[in-house]
């Protein structure tokens, strides 16, 4: 059985559902339902504990504030109950900062995050406030300026929905959402303008699925998809131009595989893929690059072993990729690693 269906196995989504809806009930978190937008000031507790291992966070680099933020996920394979998570960090590169807005989103896993370069903030989407395929799927759209959450309140807004991605066009200056889950697979494309979203009907365009990673490659100036889970795990590699996607077929592709973690390294110039989830109870921890035409697998003396589940982002500050948590199929570790052009290493 795939950790991720989560979005399409029932079996042990029915076990873990009551006791994830507990945990999420109990979670000190304040709902998403209140407004946010009032300016008041998040506390930060500092020289404290380090956020616990998860799946499913939401995770991007913050350039107005230099720090990545990390948001929500679950526990997946820790040991006892799966609880969904309303908790935010940030990591400085150095150490981490629990941070604790009076108002911020409901606890959830599973939501799509991106630095929106436009409105200078970062944009958070939908998840849900139930692990796996337990429902509770959520379509609220909020805003991080550094200091608060904001939920807006678009007049169009994308079906509620999980592990759905976002990217940044930098040409074309809008944020992108494709796929998801909510009891079926999605396969719609949105654009949020900094008001609000709207549908687009490209005449092509990938399968339905969730766990797809979006990038943005800038010499191509195009937005990467590759593979994700519609039932079975997808090998495919799809380009989204501001209007159309095409299918692509390089001469050499990662296997077919779901939940990996991909980012644009601004400092290598390699749009990265690492690891991901083969088939059930088979992870990898394999390091990928697209050249634009085709995938190329890179071979690093050191490497976080096996994974899948994480969250991965460039820093700019660093100038490298910060991967977070994840799962081994076995445990969630709740370790950071960096990218820096060659090899990874732990923090």
């Amino acid at each position: 059985m795939f950790m991720s269906k989560l979005s399409g196995t029932t079996c042990l989504a029915v076990v873990l559902v009551a006791v994830a809806a507990v945990a999420a009930a109990a979670s000190p978190a304040v709902s998403g339902s209140v407004a946010g937008g009032t300016g008041a000031a998040a506390s930060a507790v500092r020289n404290g504990p380090v956020p616990a291992g998860r799946v499913w966070a939401s995770w991007a680099y913050d350039p107005a504030q230099r720090d990545v933020v990390l948001f929500g996920g679950d526990t997946g394979y820790q040991s006892g109950a799966d609880t969904v998570t309303g908790r935010m960090w940030t990591w400085n590169g150095r150490t981490w900062t629990r941070r604790q807005p009076k108002v911020h989103p409901s606890p959830r896993t599973g939501a799509a995050i991106v630095w929106d370069g436009a409105t200078r903030q970062l944009l958070l989407f939908g998840g849900s406030r139930l692990p796996f395929t337990g429902g509770g799927f959520l379509a609220d759209t909020w805003a991080w300026n550094g200091r608060s959450w904001t939920r807006l309140h678009p007049a169009v807004s994308p079906p509620a929905r999980h592990n759905a991605d976002l990217v940044y066009d930098t040409t074309r200056h809008q944020v992108i959402l494709f796929g998801g889950y909510n009891g079926r697979y999605l396969g719609d494309t949105w654009t949020w303008n900094g008001r609000t979203w709207t549908q687009l009907h490209p005449a092509t365009a990938p399968l339905p699925r969730d766990t797809h990673s979006l990038v943005y490659d800038p010499a191509t100036r195009t937005t990467i998809l590759f593979g994700g889970f519609n039932g079975e795990p997808l090998g495919d590699t799809w380009s989204w131009d501001g209007t159309t996607w095409t299918q692509l077929h390089p001469a050499a592709a990662p296997l077919a595989r779901l939940a990996w973690q991909a980012a644009y390294d601004a400092a290598s110039h390699q749009l990265v893929l690492f690891g991901g989830q083969l088939t059930a109870g088979r992870f990898t921890g394999d390091t990928w690059s697209w050249n634009g035409t085709s995938w190329i697998q890179l071979h690093p003396p050191a490497t976080p072993g096996p994974r899948a589940y994480g969250s991965l982002t460039y820093d700019q500050k660093l100038h490298r990729l910060i991967l977070f948590a994840g799962s081994t199929g076995n445990f969630d570790p709740a370790t950071v690693w960096e990218w820096n052009g060659t090899t990874w290493s732990r923090h």
